[in-house]
């Protein structure tokens, strides 16, 4: 047994030890986040472990070694998605709070339109989680299984059975508060930032600012503000704090705490870019970073994303199973069974999928991208309140129309501006319905 195992061991051991003390006493409502209690430091790691995922750490090399300081343009999206859901919430959160049953954002769409509205925000969010958690899963075996020298089946029995276990028990409070640890063990990557030789020279930074990739950095931005602002994860813990200002002082240092951790990744692969590195830049966080690291920090820097992947899995899986639970058995005893079984039924159906996955970058994208149609109509249904529920239901279906042509006929690439196509043909199908709903309200004169 090595220094990462006993880390690994550990961290374990602490999970469990979160888990027994959560579900201590544990009501329904602390299982299915009806308490509404959540206090803006819970806000703040939970936001930051569910958000920060752990194909943040090897995309996020990735693409700074790629594109260079365009793509921290994502963090401009990500700052401006958490502003504008505060906004959103500042004057409303009590109300809703206190006058409806909120669970994610398809429980706001149906307040603000209409049932029907919800059912196709639901349907895309739940494919969406289904996806993500394949991916993330995906991720998770092929990493692990090379850095911890296990078998990439007991590692995926491994990392989905912890969390199918804490999650039947604890449900979205062990969820919390595992999620807090987890944001805890991810700090440690700022340290890496130490170790390396420092190149980014006054001399050398033009070759970091490539004009030829202004329009990837622009649809990066685009596409981290719009898929933040309908991560149903996110939107869990926002109906889950107990007021405007929890919510503010969350998302504000939850941000932070992203720039961080990300801007450190980021960081290293822009260094490792200037200084003339001839890897794989798809390898870069196995090749590259890992073997370079002092010992004890590789060791705790695979805990770390151990954390991460686990952070992102709980949460994910947890919304989708809140999602698939029928809204009439919240307020039965049957809720927190049926949230359960979904919960499981999801985590296990992603891990068989996540053996068939092949393109990690355009499944990557394609997610987004889906994601993204969701984040566009809440971000039109505040720009102009007087869209109605046939105005959002268009552009909902005319965007996933466009979106499921796209993966078809292969529009939806890397590019992330692709990713942004089935949003703008959703919007421009909203135009021509309302034009020709103008039209038809106007007399007939002969």
């Amino acid at each position: 047994m090595n220094v990462t195992h006993v880390y690994l061991f550990l961290y374990l051991v602490f999970i469990a030890f979160i888990t027994w003390r959560s579900s201590r006493r544990e009501s329904e409502s602390d299982f299915m986040n009806r308490s509404k209690q959540l206090s803006g430091w819970e806000t703040t790691w939970t936001t930051f472990a569910s958000l920060l995922t752990g194909y943040n750490f090897v995309l996020g090399v990735t693409f700074a070694y790629l594109y260079g300081f365009w793509y921290l343009m994502g963090f401009l999206g990500a700052g401006s998605a958490f502003f504008v859901l505060y906004l959103l919430f500042k004057k409303q959160l009590t109300r809703l709070q206190n006058g409806y049953n909120l669970f994610s954002v398809g429980d706001y769409f149906e307040i603000r339109y209409a049932v029907a509205s919800k059912i196709i925000v639901n349907l895309i969010l739940c494919v969406a989680l289904f996806l993500f958690l394949i991916l993330q899963i995906y991720i998770n075996t092929r990493l692990f299984s090379t850095l911890l020298g296990f078998d990439k089946l007991k590692t995926l029995f491994l990392t989905t059975g912890v969390v199918c276990a804490y999650l039947w028990i604890g449900g979205f409070k062990t969820s919390v508060r595992t999620d807090i640890f987890q944001g805890f063990l991810m700090l440690p990557i700022v340290l890496t930032v130490l170790v390396f030789p420092f190149h980014l020279t006054l001399r050398k930074m033009p070759a970091a600012f490539d004009p030829s990739q202004l329009g990837f950095a622009i649809g990066l931005a685009l596409l981290q503000f719009l898929s933040l602002l309908a991560q149903a994860e996110s939107f869990q813990r926002i109906f889950a704090s107990k007021d405007s200002f929890a919510l503010k002082k969350g998302l504000l240092w939850a941000f932070i705490l992203v720039v961080l951790v990300s801007g450190s990744m980021a960081y290293l692969g822009i260094n490792f870019r200037l200084g003339g590195s001839s890897i794989d830049p798809a390898n870069l966080f196995m090749d590259g970073i890992l073997p370079a690291l002092p010992y004890w920090l590789s060791s705790l820097l695979v805990v770390s994303l151990i954390a991460a992947f686990m952070g992102t899995i709980d949460s994910s899986a947890f919304a989708l199973g809140v999602l698939l639970t029928p809204a009439r058995s919240r307020s039965s005893g049957r809720a927190v069974q049926q949230t359960r079984w979904f919960t499981l039924m999801g985590i296990v159906a992603a891990a068989v999928a996540s053996l068939y996955l092949f393109s990690f970058l355009a499944s990557v994208f394609a997610l987004i991208s889906l994601i993204s149609i969701v984040g566009a109509a809440l971000l039109l249904s505040l720009v102009f309140p007087s869209l109605d529920s046939v105005d959002i239901n268009s552009f909902l279906l005319v965007g996933t129309a466009i979106y499921l042509a796209g993966l078809m006929l292969g529009w939806v690439t890397e590019n992330p501006l692709t990713s942004l196509l089935p949003s703008a043909a959703g919007v421009l199908g909203l135009s021509i319905v309302k034009a020709f709903r103008r039209a038809a309200s106007r007399p007939f004169r002969s």
